[in-house]
């Protein structure tokens, strides 16, 4: 079955937004991601990542240019992930600790001592912030 997720890359100068699932996550437990999600039957990718960014960082989330769009298999599903940058309004907080157990600001340079989700780990590769 296809499949629509988006996720945001939320960039304040040379660092990064991040936030660790909780550990009781279905997959991917404790690792650092970007905030995103599903897109929902009714949704647009852009109205599905702002969506995405209030219920899990509490922010108005205005996207910017789509940074990259790719395909993945998961079981019996296949994944197209649009990646958009953009920018926030308020301060990031931690909405309901059953998604997050934390966030925080990364340098992209310190991104490799990061225990990122493969997916996000993927996604800095294509941006050359991570071996």
């Amino acid at each position: 079955m296809r499949k629509f997720a988006v996720a945001a890359v939320i960039r304040q100068g040379n660092k990064i937004l991040l936030h660790q699932r909780s550990m009781s996550s279905r997959g991917q437990a404790g690792k650092w991601e970007n905030a995103g999600g599903e897109v929902e039957n009714d949704e647009t990718p852009e109205q599905a990542i702002v969506r995405e960014i209030m219920e899990e960082l509490n922010v108005v989330f205005v996207p910017g240019k789509i940074l990259y769009e790719d395909d993945f298999e998961n079981g019996e599903d296949v994944w197209h992930v649009m990646v958009f940058g953009g920018t926030i309004t308020g301060s990031p907080k931690i909405v309901s600790e059953e998604i997050s157990m934390s966030l925080k600001w990364y340098e992209i340079s310190k991104l490799n001592e990061v225990d990122l989700a493969s997916y996000t780990r993927q996604d800095f590769l294509k941006f050359g912030w991570v071996k």
